[in-house]
C-alpha cells in the first residue's frame, strides 16, 4: 500500500471510531476509562483529538517512510556508481583482450580483484584468461574457483578451453559435461577434447549435434568425419562388424575419399574381406583413377580369379598410355601365370616411362621364368635408377 491508501485508512477508521462513539453518547459528553481511570471529554475536544490522532499518524508514517526510502536511494546510488566504476573497467579490460596486451591486462585484474569485494562474472572471465595466457596458472586455478562457484555454463566451457590449450583433454571433457544446456561453442570444444585424445567412434556418435547447432560449416565438418572414419578403420583393435558399419554409414562424399577408400579397402582384406574391398576398389577407379588405389587393388587381388584381369584391361581401354596401370596389367598376369603376356605389359612401361619400379618387377617375373641373368641386369638397372630417383627426388 502506498502512503495515500495507508491515510485513508486511518482517517476512515478515526472516522468511524468517532461516529460511533458519538451515537453511544448524546448527551454531548464522551466518557473514555481506562487503566482505572475515567475521563469526560466534550465532543468537541474528542473531535479535535480525533483530528490531532490523524495528523500525528500521518507525520509518523512519513517520518518513516522517509526513512527507509533515503536507505533504499542511497544504496541504489552506491549500486549504480560501482556498476559505472566496473562497467569502464571491464570495458578498458576488453580492450586489452583485443590488443593480446595479456601481461598488463593479468597485473591490473589482479589488482583490481585484491582491492575489490565483489567482482563481476566478466572481469573474473576476463582475469582467468588473462593468467592463463601468462601461464599464472594458480590465479587462474583461483578465478575459475570463484566462478564455479557461481555457477554457469559459460564457466564451464571457459575452463575446458584453457584445459585444452594444456593438452588436459580429460579434464576438459569432465568440465564439458557438467554443462547442462549445449551449445554451438560446447558442442565444438567437446569435438575438439575428444580429437584430441584421438577417442574417434565418441567423435562419430556426436556428429549429429555438430549438424544440428550448426557448429562448424560444411568443409570442416567433412574433415572432421574423414578424420574420426579414417582414425576408427586404421585402429587395428576395430572389429570386421565395425569396419562393415562404418563404410555402411560413410556419406557419399566420405565413400568417394582416396584415403577412406585406401584404409578401408586394406582393412577389410586384413579381416579376409578381399571380396568387398576389391568391390570398393573397383567402385572408386571407375569413378576416379588414382595410381594408390590401383596399386592396392592389385596388392589384395584373387590370383586365382579372372575378375581383377579383365577390369585392369577394361581400364587399359580408355587409358592405353598409362605406364603404372601397364605394370599392374604385368603383376596381374605373373600372379596367374601367364609369363608372355607380364612380360608384354612391363616392355610397353618400360617404352613410356622407364621407372625404377617396372625394373624390379622385370627382375622378379625373370628370376620366376628362370632367366637369372636377365634378372640380375633387371635388378642393376632398378638399383640404379632408384639412386637418380634419390638424388633427384622424382624420376624423369
Amino acid at each position: 500500500l502506498n502512503m495515500k491508501s495507508i491515510l485513508s485508512l486511518l482517517f476512515i477508521g478515526c472516522l468511524a471510531f468517532a461516529f460511533v462513539t458519538f451515537a453511544k453518547y448524546s448527551d454531548g459528553a464522551v466518557s473514555v476509562t481506562g487503566f482505572n481511570y475515567q475521563v469526560e471529554l466534550s465532543l468537541t475536544v474528542f473531535v479535535l483529538l480525533q483530528l490531532g490522532l490523524i495528523v500525528f499518524s500521518y507525520l509518523t508514517i512519513r517520518i518513516f517512510s522517509f526513512i527507509f526510502s533515503s536507505k533504499k536511494r542511497l544504496t541504489a546510488f552506491l549500486q549504480s556508481r560501482r556498476s559505472h566504476k566496473e562497467s569502464l573497467k571491464l570495458k578498458e579490460f576488453i580492450k586489452k583482450i583485443i590488443t593480446m596486451d595479456t601481461s598488463s591486462l593479468y597485473r591490473e585484474t589482479q589488482k583490481y580483484i585484491r582491492s575489490n569485494s565483489e567482482i563481476s562474472e566478466e572481469i573474473l572471465l576476463i582475469s582467468a584468461r588473462a593468467a592463463h595466457a601468462e601461464s599464472e596458472y594458480s590465479a587462474r586455478d583461483e578465478c575459475i574457483s570463484q566462478l564455479e562457484a557461481i555457477g554457469g555454463d559459460e564457466v564451464f566451457l571457459a575452463k575446458a578451453l584453457m584445459l585444452m590449450d594444456e593438452n588436459r583433454h580429460h579434464d576438459a571433457l569432465a568440465s564439458l559435461d557438467q554443462i547442462k544446456k549445449k551449445s554451438a561453442g560446447s558442442v565444438k570444444a567437446q569435438i575438439r577434447a575428444l580429437r584430441m585424445g584421438r577417442n574417434w567412434e565418441q567423435v562419430l556418435l556426436r556428429m549429429k549435434d555438430l549438424k544440428k547447432f550448426k557448429a562448424m560449416d560444411a568443409n570442416a565438418f567433412h574433415k572432421v568425419e574423414l578424420e574420426s572414419r579414417l582414425g576408427v578403420v586404421t585402429e587395428p583393435k576395430t572389429s570386421l562388424k565395425t569396419l562393415i558399419a562404418i563404410f555402411k554409414q560413410s556419406s557419399k562424399e566420405i565413400g568417394q575419399e582416396t584415403k577412406f577408400v585406401l584404409a578401408i579397402s586394406e582393412a577389410l582384406s586384413t579381416h579376409g574381406e578381399v571380396s568387398m574391398a576389391e568391390g570398393i576398389l573397383v567402385k572408386q577407379l571407375d569413378f576416379y583413377w588414382d595410381d594408390d588405389v590401383l596399386t592396392l587393388y592389385v596388392q589384395i587381388s584373387d590370383s586365382q580369379s579372372q575378375e581383377p584381369l579383365k577390369n585392369a584391361e577394361r581400364w587399359l581401354e580408355t587409358q592405353p598410355r598409362n605406364a603404372k596401370l601397364l605394370i599392374a596389367l604385368g603383376a596381374l598376369c605373373r600372379d596367374r601365370e601367364l609369363w608372355g603376356k607380364s612380360e608384354s605389359y612391363f616392355r610397353a612401361s618400360e617404352a613410356l616411362f622407364g621407372s625404377p619400379e617396372v625394373a624390379h618387377e622385370l627382375s622378379n617375373l625373370y628370376r620366376l621364368m628362370g632367366r637369372s641373368e636377365e634378372s640380375r641386369r633387371q635388378l642393376e638397372l632398378y638399383a640404379e635408377r632408384q639412386v637418380a630417383l634419390d638424388s633427384k627426388g622424382s624420376w624423369v
